[in-house]
């Protein structure tokens, strides 16, 4: 992985082989990233993404073994349980010129991902400003706990 840092912006470079969004987590953790926003684009020649049924209140699964290129990448990183967790969505474009999207749980880069990170909240530990996340009590999933209502 390459990145460079301006000001509360990292522009990240995936190498080939990398696995997003593991290796995205422990740089997080390194530059003690709480929270932020994040949109890329590349391309994966694995990769596994799901659906959320909200009948079931649970994620289908799907792996796709092929290249494709990554037309969208966005996502936020918000503190769970005192980590950050990476929440993803993806659009990927096949061979074929049809189209796939989803929840991103695992993918395999080739050749490279590109991913421009904004930072609002730095140091993990310390820093109340980062955005978190709490079991949402209707789909038991782990949803943004904002402070205010409108």
């Amino acid at each position: 992985m390459q990145y460079v840092r301006h000001g509360s912006i990292y522009v990240i470079r995936f190498e080939d082989g990398e696995t997003f969004p593991d290796r995205f987590l422990d740089f997080l953790s390194t530059k003690q990233v709480a929270s932020g926003s994040f949109s890329g684009l590349g391309a994966m020649k694995w990769i596994r993404i799901a659906f959320f049924d909200v009948e079931t209140r649970r994620y289908e699964e799907r792996e796709f073994d092929e290249q494709m290129e990554v037309l969208a990448l966005v996502g936020n990183v918000a503190l769970y349980e005192g980590q950050p967790l990476v929440h993803a969505h993806i659009t990927l474009g096949r061979r074929d010129y049809s189209l796939l999207g989803g929840h991103v749980r695992s993918g395999i880069v080739r050749p490279t991902l590109e991913v421009t990170l904004h930072v609002s909240a730095e140091s993990i530990q310390s820093d109340s400003e980062a955005l978190r996340r709490s079991v949402d009590p209707l789909y038991g999933l782990p949803a943004l706990d904002l402070r205010n209502r409108f």
